[in-house]
C-alpha cells in the first residue's frame, strides 16, 4: 500500500510538471494562460482527472510569472481582529516622525520643514512630541528624544523609560541615537513589515493632524504653534476603548491619559482588563496544536502588500501584490484576538539576512517558490 501510495504521488507530480511546462511555454510565447484556461489545459485535454484544481492553483501561483502579480493582495483585516499591545508598566513608549506639507497659506521657516517626533505610551496613551530642530538627523532625532525623557520623568516622577519601538529609520538606528538608549537603559525594539506591530504613534500623528485642523479655526494657523496645544488637548481626553470609559472609582473621574500615574496604575490595568478582556487573556499564549497552520515550518514566504486601486497605477508596487523579500517559517504561535477569538501568527526569517525576523498573521502573507528550486534558477537562465 505504501508503495502503491509513493507510486501515484511520483504520478501526481509529474502531471504537475507536465502541466506547468505548458503554462512555461505559453508565458514564452507571450501568451501567458489564466488559471482557468491551465485548469481547462489539465482536465479536457490532457485528461488529468486525479489532479485536485488546488494543486494546479498552487503550482500555478508559485510560478515565477505569476507569484508576485496573482490577485492576493492584502485585505483589510477586522478592527476586533487584531492582536491587542498590551504591557503591564509605564514607559514603553511607540515612536514616529509627523510632518506637515509646506503650504501657501504661510511662510514655514527651515527650523520647522523637518516634522517633529511623537513617542505614546502603549499603557497610558500619553503622547510626548518634541519639533525636529532643521535636519531629520541622528543628532536632531537625539535632542528631540532627550526633550521627550524630561517630558516623561516631569509627567511620571521617579520613573523612567524602559523602552521605546520605532520602524527601522536611519537617524534612529544609527550609532548615536542607540548610544543615548544604552547609556538610559532603554531597550530599542525595531520594526518593518507587520501591520500588527508598534502602529499607536503612527495613528497618533493622523490624530493630532485633525486636531490641529480644528485648533486652526481659532485664527492661528502656524502647526508649530498649535502642535502643543492640540497634545495637551488630546492628553486631557477620557480614554476609550471599544467604545467603554474608565471610571476611576476612587475619584469618580474618568481616567485621561494625563491622569494615569504610578500610584493608580495598578487600577487602571483593572478596569482596562474588565473593559476589554482580551487586555488581560492576550498575556496568555493560545497552543498551537489546536490549530491547523496553512503554512508549515520551513515554508518559504513573501509578505503580502496592501492592495491598490486603479486610481494609483503609475505609483511604485501599485501592479505587485507580493513584497521582493522572502522569509522562511521558523515557528508557529497563536494568540488571543480582540474578539476572544484564537488568531494564527508565523515567526519568519529573511533567508538573505537571519537577524531580520518578523512576525506575520496568516492572511499577511502567501506561499512562495522555494529560491532554490530548479523552476526558479531556469527562470533566471
Amino acid at each position: 500500500m505504501v508503495k502503491k501510495s509513493k507510486e501515484s504521488e511520483l504520478v501526481l507530480k509529474k502531471q504537475v510538471d507536465q502541466v506547468m511546462d505548458w503554462v512555461s511555454g505559453q508565458v514564452q510565447k507571450n501568451d501567458p494562460p489564466r488559471i482557468s484556461d491551465v485548469l481547462d489545459y489539465a482536465f479536457r485535454i490532457l485528461k488529468f482527472s486525479h489532479l485536485k484544481p488546488s494543486t494546479i492553483r498552487r503550482a500555478v501561483r508559485l510560478h515565477p510569472a505569476y507569484e508576485l502579480n496573482a490577485p492576493q493582495s492584502l485585505r483589510r483585516k477586522r478592527w476586533n481582529k487584531f492582536r491587542p499591545i498590551i504591557v503591564k508598566m509605564l514607559g514603553c513608549l511607540h515612536g514616529d516622525i509627523g510632518f506637515f506639507p509646506l503650504t501657501r497659506d504661510y511662510e514655514t521657516p527651515p527650523r520647522f520643514r523637518s516634522g517633529f517626533l511623537v513617542c505614546k505610551d502603549v499603557l497610558s496613551r500619553f503622547t510626548y512630541v518634541s519639533i525636529l530642530n532643521k535636519r531629520r538627523d541622528a543628532e536632531s532625532m537625539v535632542n528631540a528624544f532627550k526633550d521627550i525623557m524630561l517630558q516623561f520623568e516631569a509627567q511620571n516622577p521617579g520613573h523612567q523609560i524602559v523602552s521605546l519601538a520605532f520602524d527601522k529609520e536611519r537617524s534612529v538606528v544609527g550609532n548615536q541615537f542607540q548610544a543615548l538608549l544604552k547609556e538610559n537603559n532603554i531597550s530599542f525594539h525595531p520594526f518593518q513589515n507587520t501591520s500588527s506591530k508598534s502602529k499607536m504613534a503612527e495613528g497618533e500623528i493622523r490624530i493630532i493632524r485633525n486636531q490641529i485642523r480644528k485648533l486652526r479655526y481659532n485664527n492661528e494657523q502656524r502647526w508649530w504653534k498649535l502642535l502643543k496645544p492640540a497634545v495637551d488637548s488630546l492628553n486631557q481626553q477620557p480614554i476609550r476603548v471599544q467604545n467603554k470609559l474608565l471610571r476611576n472609582p476612587e475619584t469618580g473621574i474618568y481616567f485621561t491619559p494625563a491622569q494615569v500615574n504610578a500610584k493608580n496604575v495598578n487600577l487602571f490595568i483593572s478596569l482596562l482588563e474588565k473593559a476589554v478582556p482580551a487586555y488581560y487573556f492576550n498575556q496568555f499564549m493560545v497552543d498551537p496544536a489546536l490549530l491547523n497552520f496553512k503554512f508549515k515550518i520551513g515554508t518559504f514566504v513573501r509578505q503580502k502588500l496592501i492592495a491598490s486601486s486603479s486610481a494609483v497605477i503609475g505609483e511604485k508596487r501599485s501592479d505587485i501584490a507580493l513584497g521582493d523579500s522572502v522569509f522562511v517559517v521558523k515557528k508557529q504561535l497563536a494568540y488571543v484576538s480582540k474578539a476572544l477569538t484564537p488568531e494564527k501568527l508565523y515567526v519568519v526569517e529573511n533567508i538573505k539576512n537571519s537577524e531580520d525576523k518578523e512576525a506575520f498573521d496568516e492572511d499577511e502573507i502567501v506561499e512562495t517558490a522555494d529560491p532554490n528550486s530548479t523552476i526558479d534558477q531556469s527562470s533566471n537562465n
